[in-house]
């Protein structure tokens, strides 16, 4: 899975204090989000969208010097770059998303049983456990496990439940490994049986006559 990096050596520190490198793809990701919300997106050609996105980053390189920079403040210059290019409502709906998205970060509960008696105890949910269970038991990398745990987190908020156990997640996200091919024995191959033709070129018939049963339905 190609990510793409921008030039320089800016990284951005996550809300669990883990540290990336910055990568423009995600802030014209972000862009994109807020202008589809607002039905904007099929008005803007994509020279302007990627002009906004290399206006945030041309700006987060000159005063960052190479150094570290909060994934907040990311978007908060993403809000404040579509607002002052008269994108306003793209703008408030990026922050509405997160605001929402810090929300149920904070209500969200994962119940996890627990081995002595069985009862469940319940502890607050925390993205960054799935990233680094995905870093860690499948070995993926750290962009490829913080998008993968951000579909989890969306399918366990869809979900509108305020608890959830630990194995429903496990669940979900074996489910987004499988889809995008990343977990072993995710791409079955379906054995087709290649049947014989006679010179006709029509197909012989593979019954058996000893046992009629067998043959097509086999």
């Amino acid at each position: 899975m190609s990510h793409q990096r921008s030039k320089g050596e800016l990284r951005v520190v996550k809300r669990d204090g883990s540290i990336e490198p910055f990568m423009t793809s995600k802030i014209l990701s972000c862009i994109f989000s807020g202008l589809e919300a607002t039905g904007e997106a099929s008005e803007l050609t994509a020279a302007m969208a990627r002009g906004l996105g290399e206006a945030v980053t041309e700006y987060l390189h000159s005063i960052s010097k190479g150094s570290t920079i909060p994934s907040r403040q990311l978007v908060d210059l993403v809000d404040l770059v579509l607002s002052q290019t008269g994108h306003c409502e793209a703008a408030m709906a990026i922050r509405h998303h997160a605001n929402l998205r810090d929300r149920r970060r904070k209500v969200m509960m994962v119940a996890t049983p627990r081995p002595t008696d069985g009862r469940f105890v319940q502890k607050r949910w925390d993205k960054s456990l799935i990233v680094q269970h995905l870093k860690r038991q499948h070995q993926l990398d750290a962009p490829t496990s913080r998008m993968m745990a951000s579909r989890v987190e969306q399918l366990v908020f869809n979900c509108g439940l305020r608890v959830v156990t630990a194995g429903l997640v496990r669940e979900m996200v074996r489910s987004e490994l499988l889809a995008w091919g990343l977990m072993p024995g995710a791409l079955v191959v379906k054995r087709v049986r290649h049947e014989r033709t006679n010179s006709k070129g029509k197909v012989k018939d593979h019954t058996d006559p000893a046992n009629p049963a067998r043959g097509a339905g086999e």
